[in-house]
């Protein structure tokens, strides 16, 4: 099988949508899908779109979503298609970056797109539609049922995105997929390896490690009240934050270490990334909005269960009570403190599900398994179309 790759931005970039795309391209090329690859590719606005789009910035309350345009994709599309016409693909694979290039491919051209929710899910979970202006919230729908009805298949990585598909836009059941995403590592350590740090991570005091360029969203806030909660509950718990730089009041410098970006990519912050994951007991992951959430694939991979949200993608990732737990919103301090204290106490339990949270990196969250598990689905749906 031979499928054309293609996005709006360079497909070998480490650190596009988190390294996702790049992992993806070699989770499939290790599943022996052949694929030729066709990125970066050009985004052409005509003139008056511009003008429309500036006018909004200066002067609208309301953001216009230029990248949505369907003039805009059509364009796309067309250079997607020449290049398809000259190849010998059996169809077009398309990750979802922020541009959807493959909205406007034509029927005739089979198409499967990898997403972590509909544009419609996306911004209205992580901005609000209302954000839009008029002229954008249209053209959101108008995007995601071009695309929704010309795949061959759309393959989403959560149940939550393929259930907001269906529930918005009425897509049958059989033509779409789950497909959860790949922890994004360079290297990834060995069962070994994490067997030695959770029997090694100390007892004296407990660290909580919170992941994300975004401190609000992700629940940065509640994060610092959790840590409090278990203080007072007399654990020395303590909070190592990665990813972005909040403002912290005295007190709570006291009992946080901020650690800024780390680019786990790169050797010196890989070695950086390793330490503080081996060392962590437990991942805070308690966001307002989240599609899915490749950290909490990263940190079983090193078998750090998650509290997280129950929310958008994360109980795809997440199995409550068995590799990390899901919070029930709002998030309540008191209540988590209580589950963690508990387990904290518990060697026993902690390690056992410590270690069911590697098994689950080791069988559904690795980019290995996720290549097999997308060439399954694909030769399934091209082999489907093709009898049509």
């Amino acid at each position: 099988m031979k499928l054309l790759y293609t996005c709006a931005n360079n497909a070998s970039d480490p650190h596009l949508w988190s390294g996702t795309v790049s992992n993806c391209r070699q989770a499939l090329q290790a599943a022996e899908v052949q694929l030729e690859i066709f990125d970066q590719i050009p985004f052409e606005c005509p003139l008056p779109l511009r003008l429309l789009h500036q006018a909004h910035k200066r002067l609208g309350r309301k953001i216009h979503f230029l990248q949505i345009e369907p003039a805009v994709l059509r364009r796309a599309a067309a250079r997607i298609v020449q290049r398809f016409d000259q190849g010998d693909c059996a169809g077009v694979f398309c990750p979802g970056t922020g541009v959807p290039v493959h909205a406007y491919l034509p029927r005739r051209v089979p198409v499967i797109s990898y997403l972590d929710a509909t544009k419609r899910s996306w911004i209205g979970n992580y901005f609000g539609l209302g954000t839009l202006c008029a002229r954008s919230r249209r053209q959101v729908d108008e995007v995601d049922r071009a695309s929704l009805a010309n795949n061959t298949l759309t393959i989403f990585s959560s149940d939550w995105a393929r259930a907001e598909a269906e529930r918005d836009y009425g897509i049958a059941a059989g033509r779409m997929a789950v497909v959860p995403f790949g922890a994004n590592l360079s290297e990834a350590p060995t069962r070994a390896e994490v067997e030695s740090w959770i029997e090694a991570r100390a007892h004296t005091s407990l660290r909580m490690l919170f992941l994300g360029k975004e401190w609000e969203r992700k629940g940065g806030p509640e994060a610092l009240k959790l840590v409090r909660a278990l203080r007072v509950r007399g654990l020395a718990a303590s909070l190592d934050i990665v990813g972005c730089q909040p403002v912290l009041n005295s007190w709570e410098r006291m009992f946080t270490r901020v650690h800024g970006f780390v680019d786990h990519s790169a050797a010196a912050g890989r070695q950086i990334f390793r330490s503080l994951l081996s060392e962590a007991h437990f991942l805070v992951f308690l966001s307002q909005a989240e599609a899915y959430g490749i950290a909490l694939c990263e940190a079983a991979a090193f078998g750090v269960p998650a509290y997280a949200n129950n929310v958008g993608g994360i109980p795809t990732v997440v199995r409550n009570g068995e590799t990390g737990w899901l919070s029930p919103v709002p998030f309540s301090p008191d209540e988590a403190a209580d589950t963690l204290a508990a387990v904290w106490h518990s060697p026993a339990r902690y390690r056992r599900i410590a270690l069911a949270a590697r098994t689950d990196y080791e069988t559904r969250l690795n980019w290995t398994a996720a290549g097999r598990s997308l060439k399954l689905n694909i030769a399934q749906a091209l082999t489907e179309r093709d009898a049509r």
